[in-house]
């Protein structure tokens, strides 16, 4: 049996996992609103112009791949939901595979099994008692995670921790603003947003994401276009930050794949960068599949009887230091 310090570290540690993970889901620069941009809802608007995966033959190269990865934006912003498994790896610090469903349509809502697999942070988990494989879930005010029995037995038997957003800001230091925000808003219509401010997106043809006939798009940006306008709606200081923290961890490049359906609808996306110093050197790379676009998720907080507040933690470990 460990004591609080060992609870403490163990809930900072799997925070600051998770929140890395859903943030690699999308690209390091986005912060995409999940607006509908005039669709119908349905993604209509998008079906009635040339598809992705079609073509118009007044348009080639770069100019034919923005256009349709507009159609790509407008068409998830509408439809705003999907089954997503996804796989994130960094360097030698963590592999987590995620499973469940999200709506992203009004802040993120949804529930997801992660399974650490390797690395460093799963033989810290496994040395502080904690499960390989924890639920998650995702309401616009909260992000929940079950730490399982071992960890309820030190928590006065109550099995979930809350973080709220502004707690994942805390945790992740001078890139805070822009990592809680990559939270909140974790969407495929990130990576498309992030794609459609580089300059160089490309159409690499057709191809089959699991059985789904597809068109590969890519697009490279420097570290210079993700804290510019691929930032989004971020300040001018969270910009900052966000540059220092790519600075420092060395990351100058960052890769985005995108496979979309006839449909217009991502079917993979695929995140990469290179860490070449920092805490968390090496690649980092998430591959994410969606499926069953529209499908219905309902998700509620867990009991309070059951939820123990991150914060909270945090002030019994500061009086107890």
């Amino acid at each position: 049996m460990y004591g609080f310090t060992a609870r403490r570290t163990a809930g900072a540690l799997l925070a600051g996992g998770a929140l890395v993970a859903v943030a690699a889901c999308g690209p390091l620069g986005s912060s995409a609103s999940g607006e509908k941009n005039g669709t119908d809802g349905t993604g209509a608007k998008a079906a009635a112009s040339p598809s992705a995966t079609g073509g118009d033959s007044a348009l080639s190269g770069a100019a034919h791949a923005v256009q349709a990865l507009d159609l790509v934006k407008k068409a998830a912003s509408g439809v705003h939901s999907a089954k997503v498994e996804s796989t994130v790896s960094i360097g030698t610090t963590m592999s987590i595979d995620y499973k469940g469903a999200i709506d992203w349509g009004t802040g993120m809502r949804g529930e997801m099994t992660a399974t650490y697999t390797g690395g460093a942070v799963a033989e810290q988990l496994k040395d502080a008692g904690l499960p390989p494989s924890m639920v998650g879930r995702y309401l616009p005010d909260a992000y929940y995670v079950n730490m399982g029995d071992a960890m309820a037995a030190q928590l006065g038997g109550k099995h979930w921790i809350k973080y709220t957003y502004d707690d994942f800001a805390k945790l992740t230091g001078g890139a805070g603003s822009f990592l809680k925000d990559a939270v909140k808003n974790n969407d495929p219509v990130k990576s498309v947003d992030a794609a459609l401010a580089a300059p160089n997106t490309a159409n690499l043809g057709a191809d089959t994401v699991r059985g789904v006939p597809a068109t590969h798009y890519r697009a490279t940006l420097t570290a210079q276009e993700l804290t510019g306008k691929a930032a989004g709606n971020l300040t001018a200081a969270d910009r900052q930050a966000l540059k220092e923290t790519l600075d420092k961890s060395g990351i100058t490049t960052e890769t985005i794949d995108l496979w979309v359906s006839k449909d217009n609808l991502p079917v993979e996306t695929s995140v990469t960068a290179t860490a070449t110093s920092g805490a968390t050197p090496g690649v980092i790379k998430t591959q994410t599949f969606y499926s069953d676009f529209g499908v219905a998720v309902s998700v509620k907080a867990p009991s309070a009887f059951d939820t123990t507040d991150f914060a909270d933690l945090l002030k019994q470990g500061q009086q107890s230091s």
